[in-house]
C-alpha cells in the first residue's frame, strides 16, 4: 500500500504574466499575507513569488546573519611566499 504525505502550505495562486502585470499590487498584498504566487508563461511555470522569512528588526535584503567571516579580510588571500606562482599571470605587474 502506498503512503502519501501531504504538506499544507499557504495558498498558492497561479497567474500568467499578463495577469501578474495587471494586478501586481493586489498579488503582492497576498504574498505579504503569507500566500505565494506561481507565475506562468503560456501556462508553464517560470517563477514563484513567496514571502520572505521574517527576521527581527533587520532588513533581509543584502543581510544574512548566518554568514561568519573566518580569517583576515585585510591581509593577502594567499601567503606571500606563494606570490611567485602568479608571476606568469596578468595579476602581478
Amino acid at each position: 500500500m502506498a503512503m502519501f504525505v501531504a504538506i499544507f502550505e499557504a495558498m498558492t495562486h497561479t497567474v500568467n504574466i499578463a495577469a501578474l502585470k495587471n494586478s501586481l499590487s493586489e498579488l503582492l498584498g497576498k504574498v505579504q499575507a503569507g500566500d505565494s504566487i506561481l507565475v506562468c508563461s503560456r501556462n508553464k511555470p517560470v517563477a514563484k513569488i513567496m514571502p520572505l522569512p521574517t527576521r527581527s528588526n533587520r532588513s533581509v535584503c543584502g543581510f544574512d546573519p548566518t554568514v561568519k567571516i573566518l580569517g583576515d579580510l585585510e591581509g593577502p588571500a594567499i601567503p606571500v611566499e606563494d606570490w611567485g606562482m602568479l608571476a606568469g599571470s596578468d595579476m602581478v605587474r
